[in-house]
């Protein structure tokens, strides 16, 4: 095969980065459903026409429990099905950047999704700083994890510790 198997779109790609205001609204105007929105229709469209998998993470509006707002990867396979979603696991308190403001930390573990192109995970942003996150998608059988950032200032670097003695690609 040629061209691009799976494409990981960064953290909240639909929006400008802005979990670093205090201010809530223009922004989470942004968020929409994970299983239907605009965004994951668009993404399984690219995803079937191009025969590979996308990761779209985007700020959710989960409908299904009041309007609660997560910070989701949706994980659509090459035939453009979504195989699901995860949401992200640990949110930055740091002095006054703290982006609970807009949306809950997540509450669905550490799925691994089995796609034509081998087993992914997905870690969002902030995750990356929590070693037993790697883990745990390592025990559950990621061959891939991706780590979808959008971030400012010191929290944007990525060290050693923060794998764990997993292996940093490209």
């Amino acid at each position: 095969m040629c061209g691009v198997n799976i494409i990981c779109f960064q953290e909240a790609w639909t929006m400008p980065f802005a979990f670093c205001t205090r201010e809530t609204l223009p922004w989470t105007e942004f968020a929409e459903s994970a299983e239907d929105g605009p965004t994951t229709r668009f993404c399984q469209k690219l995803a079937k026409k191009h025969d590979m998998v996308v990761v779209s993470p985007i700020l959710e509006r989960d409908g299904g429990h009041g309007d609660v707002l997560w910070n989701t990867a949706v994980v659509i396979s090459n035939s453009g099905a979504v195989l699901g979603k995860t949401r992200k696991n640990h949110i930055p308190r740091v002095g006054d950047f703290n982006e609970s403001t807009y949306y809950m930390e997540g509450n669905l573990g550490h799925p691994v999704f089995q796609t034509q192109f081998g087993r992914i995970a997905v870690n969002i942003c902030y995750g990356r700083h929590h070693p037993l996150n790697w883990l745990m998608y390592s025990i559950n059988g990621a061959e891939i994890i991706f780590n979808p950032s959008a971030t400012i200032g010191a929290l944007r670097s990525l060290s050693r510790r923060d794998l764990g003695g997993f292996s940093e690609v490209g």
